[in-house]
């Protein structure tokens, strides 16, 4: 009997809070949906752009860039369709746990209703009338009168409810049976993503290697990373036009550590474990006999390797530049800035805080010809200065 009770109200509780979730997870999964098909709808471009461009028999930087960002935008997808997957995957657990819990209280109607009918069949089809006519006065009849109303709207509510129960359960089996091979389909397109993506490194790879046995390609890339140095100086430049700006909000959001930052030098912790391959600084190519300056230091790590933030900051630019592909810079106060260049699996939001040690991104060969490496900068002000200095020795 107690048994009995607890699952009567559990049935009762239970649907309206699943159903809350459900339709949570029902936006949340619609939501991811349409990120998707923005995201395919990009790849489909760049498929389009790299087509085009494979006519051309002269190996192209621009081939690469296309390459990457189409990788890029393949992991996006990956991790998105991963996480509708998980959502669809969740909806499946709370189907499945309102389908037991409504069967369970089907299941107790179902054996109430017998019972009644039990009863009913053996006291006779004309129960009603032998109480009323067996009343000892009208105040009794009249209260048998509203008593049988009352048993009768109960059995009837019953029945009704029984029906709905019956009902909404074969819904939710319909809506089970569809997410079940909603999440297989989301398996079979996350395969299909990681498949793509392996085919695509492999051809960057093989222009990587083009690239750096061609003199006017090496050229290219030169300029290419000539290009990209002036941008991210525009880019700082502008950002300090809105110092104050961040500077008020870092206040209003008691974001501890901002503004702090030229009292850590030499003492912040590396962005990410690995090995530095370039320093800061002027470095002359081995076959053009050109000097380039190198306005970070590079450090090379395995892929996925994740990529923490420094110090405490604010995310103000999350972008693609050709030659660092994805970037992250981070603002920590006192027009100090960060930048974390050929990074992917971005874990952080623009004008979102930051903590030291947080996880912002996942190393990855986005932007470059020299495999998975971060690219890291420090800048002060307008001026890029040697990360060393302020690194950890």
């Amino acid at each position: 009997m107690k048994k009995t009770f607890s699952i009567w109200i559990l049935a009762l509780a239970l649907p309206w809070a699943v159903l809350c979730q459900t339709e949570d997870l029902d936006r949340q999964i619609d939501a991811q949906s349409k990120k998707l098909k923005e995201i395919r709808k990009e790849i489909d471009v760049l498929n389009s752009k790299i087509s085009k461009s494979q006519k051309d028999e002269r190996v192209t930087r621009k081939q690469i860039e296309q390459l990457d960002k189409q990788i890029a935008m393949i992991t996006d997808l990956k991790r998105g369709l991963q996480k509708e997957r998980e959502l669809k995957e969740r909806e499946i657990d709370l189907l499945k746990e309102t389908i037991q819990v409504t069967d369970q209280k089907i299941s107790v109607m179902k054996e109430r209703a017998a019972r009644r009918a039990v009863q009913a069949y053996k006291l006779g089809q004309n129960r009603d009338i032998d109480l009323l006519l067996t009343s000892g006065d009208i105040n009794q009849a009249l209260r048998r009168t509203m008593y049988l109303s009352a048993v009768n709207k109960a059995e009837r509510q019953t029945l009704e409810e029984l029906q709905s129960l019956i009902l909404n359960n074969r819904s939710s089996q319909n809506n089970l049976a569809r997410r079940l091979g909603e999440v297989k389909r989301n398996i079979a397109e996350e395969d299909r993503a990681a498949r793509d993506k392996a085919i695509r490194k492999k051809q960057k790879e093989s222009l990587a290697r083009d690239i750096k046995q061609d003199r006017s390609s090496m050229e290219q890339e030169k300029r290419t990373k000539l290009a990209a140095a002036k941008e991210m100086q525009g880019k700082i430049e502008d950002l300090e036009k809105e110092v104050e700006a961040r500077k008020e909000w870092a206040r209003s959001q008691g974001l501890v550590g901002y503004g702090e930052f030229s009292k850590y030098k030499g003492k912040l912790n590396w962005p990410v474990q690995g090995t530095l391959v370039n320093l800061f600084g002027p470095h002359k190519h081995e076959k053009l006999g050109t000097v380039t300056n190198n306005p970070g230091i590079d450090i090379a790590a395995p892929e996925g390797r994740n990529v923490k933030a420094v110090m405490n900051g604010i995310v103000v630019a999350i972008t693609w530049i050709p030659g660092y592909g994805n970037t992250i810079i981070v603002d920590h106060g006192e027009s100090y800035y960060t930048v974390y260049a050929h990074v992917d699996n971005i874990q952080v939001n623009i004008d979102k805080s930051v903590l030291g040690g947080d996880v912002v991104a996942q190393v990855s060969d986005t932007g470059s010809l020299d495999g998975p490496r971060l690219h890291f900068e420090v800048w002060q002000g307008k001026d890029k200065v040697d990360p060393l200095t302020w690194l950890k020795r």
